[in-house]
């Protein structure tokens, strides 16, 4: 009798244990899914990449991730749907039009916004503002970095800079371009008419043009002549794509799509899991495209990135 005793005594704490792992299980099992929702323009290739970032960032989760349409999503809208639908715990907001037709219900979840350009203070028209912004914006530093890899020796930028759009080029930022080698110098340009004038003005003066993301500025009208100026005043470009670079660009700078993607699905992991997201200055990977025609015509050298520095391109 005793020994049966000792024994019930000895397995009763291993069944409790076991118990109680299989009351979390199932509490885990029944517990209602978080559900993320991405809202973005899913006929842009740009957006279709930072949307496979995202499921890979989140593909250890318990999430289920719902893409939108951000056309179909304002139509939706009208009729009286709602993004923010019961077990929505983020919602990730991917592009301008995106991001309007968030703000528009401006829904009582966290909401990541990614894919857009910082607006310069002031130039708001709502108050209302995203918990986290993964922005486009290529830091003056990051871009002089790459720079310095792939055109050692070539130290002067030109940057065509539209105040409405783009904030202040600060002595601040030019003095940390002094700290990295380079001299920079700024001609503002508010209007594409102005264009050309600004381009011309760095004669003599850069080794490079910087093209700052700007649809205001540059449009299949305008690219065109832009470019041929370029090669004729011997000022190589520096574009904000591929697509600029593959159009006349010496080169492109811009960031990794599929990376910034990989960025909102990090943070909208950490809101899930209750913790405290900052907003970072912006993509922590670049990608770069040299347009091999152009460097010849120009009498460019050029060098590849080093591994683990982005990805580097060469197009004919």
């Amino acid at each position: 009798m005793k020994s049966r005793q000792t024994s019930r005594a000895r397995w009763l704490p291993a069944a409790l244990v076991l118990l109680a792992l299989r009351l979390v299980t199932a509490g885990d099992a029944l517990a209602p899914v978080p559900q993320v929702v991405v809202v973005a323009s899913v006929g842009v290739e740009a957006h279709q990449s930072a949307i496979e970032g995202i499921r890979e960032a989140l593909g250890k989760t318990r999430a289920e991730i719902r893409i939108v349409d951000a056309g179909r999503a304002r139509s939706e809208q009208a009729a009286g749907s709602h993004l923010a639908a019961p077990g929505v715990r983020v919602i990730i907001a991917i592009g301008s039009e995106a991001v309007q037709v968030v703000e528009a219900e401006r829904p009582e979840v966290p909401v990541i916004t990614t894919m857009i350009l910082r607006r310069p203070p002031g130039t708001g028209v709502s108050s209302w503002s995203a918990a986290v912004t993964i922005p486009l914006d290529v830091s003056l530093p990051s871009l002089l970095s790459r720079l310095k890899q792939v055109f050692p020796g070539k130290t002067r930028l030109g940057i065509i800079h539209n105040p409405a759009t783009s904030g202040a080029i600060t002595a601040q930022l030019q003095a940390r371009a002094q700290q990295q080698g380079f001299t920079v110098r700024v001609a503002e340009c508010g209007e594409p008419a102005e264009l050309l004038a600004a381009l011309v003005s760095f004669k003599g003066e850069v080794d490079f043009v910087w093209c700052l993301p700007d649809g205001s500025l540059y449009n299949s009208a305008t690219i065109k002549p832009l470019i041929l100026a370029s090669l004729d005043e011997r000022l190589p470009l520096i574009g904000f794509s591929e697509s600029f670079a593959r159009a006349g660009a010496a080169v492109g700078i811009y960031p990794d799509f599929r990376d910034i993607g990989a960025q909102a699905g990090e943070a909208a992991r950490q809101v899930l899991e209750g913790q405290a997201v900052r907003s970072p200055e912006g993509p922590r990977r670049l990608r770069v495209a040299v347009n091999q025609s152009v460097m010849r015509l120009l009498g460019l050298r050029y060098a590849s990135l080093a591994p683990g520095d982005g990805e580097f391109s060469v197009l004919p």
